[in-house]
């Protein structure tokens, strides 16, 4: 989720290929872009979910059961898309000694900002170790949802950044020397694991259990196992299988090996969000069900936006490209939402709203957080972001010092 540019586009290579893909050009993923902002708004109407937005109980009951599971949905299509945009970025600029500075430079002044904001005005509400892992982007580690929820709750996905990006450089360069068969293969395997890791959970027991308003199954509430929650959706080696999957995407489609037809995966997405609310254990819903369809629509979205490259009589779309430039704030998004959220339980309480009324409020608080993460963007990320690249780049272009040799 926090990789939030798509600075470059690289268009791809045919064949079975050991060396990075050629690039006659940079250009930006509008269709990638411009669909960011649906699971951007999922995502958040989801926290929003867990509220009486509005009075009418079946409205409200309605409204719970769509965007609840699509919000587990949303996560998932995030992390996959983040290990996409990163091979997608590499494939111009291989990373070098400055990658993981770079990377950590986009996630953490918005993290250390929204972190300090929450702890100021809602300290009292969390437990210190809570608050110094979710400081630290250690949370994910703990299979404790106090901790891993503390503070900035949606942060803990930032456990898995850090991951992916420790491991990125060197699984990058491996998986380029690898063919095509390969690629398949290995995609293959990791999606079979994601899907089979609850099927595996559901046979083992579940020791201390606890609810939470995003756990329902057919509708009901239930309780979930704390240690099975936490491996399948929040735990960093397990989510950082779903951006293995996203590099492989990326490679692939580079290559010129992935399908175009976008309607197929959308289809098989909308079909797995009505399973996860009609039939599916809650394990099932947090990623197995639709890692297969949201693999697909993410490399067929790059391979369809290509194939419209190399398309002679090509015409740019003006309206998915003017909605894909908002695409770069959906991280600001995801991470200032939380702050406004506990506002709003603590002080505003703006629920009970009519059906109108509701509408309106879900979406004037998702352009409230599009609007603040565009000012954060403009004003803070970017002089951040200006201030501290020369510094990176001379660590970059810094050789490696050899300590001689007695």
């Amino acid at each position: 989720m926090a990789t939030h540019e798509l600075t470059s586009a690289p268009t791809g290579t045919s064949g079975r290929t050991e060396t990075a893909p050629t690039r006659p050009t940079a250009r930006q993923l509008t269709f990638i872009g411009a669909t960011r902002l649906l699971p951007s708004f999922c995502i958040l109407a989801s926290h929003l979910s867990f509220e009486q937005v509005f009075k009418n109980s079946a409205v409200q009951e309605a409204y719970y059961r769509v965007f609840n599971p699509a919000g587990f949905n949303a996560v998932s299509f995030f992390i996959v898309l983040s290990g996409f945009i990163l091979t997608w970025i590499s494939a111009e600029r291989p990373p070098d000694r400055g990658f993981q500075a770079r990377r950590l430079l986009r996630i953490l002044p918005v993290h250390f900002l929204t972190w300090a904001v929450i702890v100021c005005a809602f300290a009292a509400t969390f437990a210190a170790p809570g608050l110094f892992t979710t400081l630290t982007l250690l949370q994910g580690w703990f299979p404790n949802h106090d901790v891993y929820w503390a503070a900035n709750a949606p942060a803990w996905t930032l456990s898995t950044e850090l991951v992916l990006y420790a491991v990125f450089p060197a699984v990058y360069r491996f998986l380029l020397r690898r063919g095509d068969r390969f690629l398949f293969g290995l995609l293959a395997g990791l999606v079979a694991v994601v899907v089979l890791l609850p099927v595996v959970l559901q046979l083992l027991p579940d020791s201390t259990t606890f609810a939470n308003a995003a756990f329902t199954e057919r509708g009901h509430l239930v309780r979930v196992s704390e240690w099975k929650y936490w491996l399948v959706y929040v735990f960093p080696l397990t989510r950082l299988l779903e951006a293995l999957c996203g590099m492989l995407i990326c490679l692939l489609v580079l290559r010129g090996r992935w399908i175009r037809n976008v309607w197929a995966p959308t289809a098989l997405l909308l079909l797995a969000v009505v399973v996860e609310e009609l039939w599916a254990p809650i394990l099932f819903d947090l990623t197995a069900l639709t890692i297969v369809p949201i693999v697909l629509l993410i490399g067929a979205l790059a391979a369809r936006e290509i194939a419209r490259w190399r398309a002679p009589d090509a015409a740019e779309n003006r309206a998915v490209t003017r909605v894909s430039t908002y695409g770069k704030y959906t991280f600001g998004i995801y991470m200032y939402q939380w702050a406004f959220i506990l506002v709003c339980q603590r002080y505003v309480h703006p629920w009970d709203n009519s059906v109108a009324g509701g509408v309106l409020f879900v979406l004037a608080f998702y352009a409230l957080c599009v609007a603040v993460s565009m000012a954060s963007y403009r004003f803070f990320e970017t002089p951040v972001n200006r201030f501290m690249k020369p510094a990176i780049a001379a660590f970059a272009k810094r050789r490696p010092t050899t300590s001689p040799s007695p």
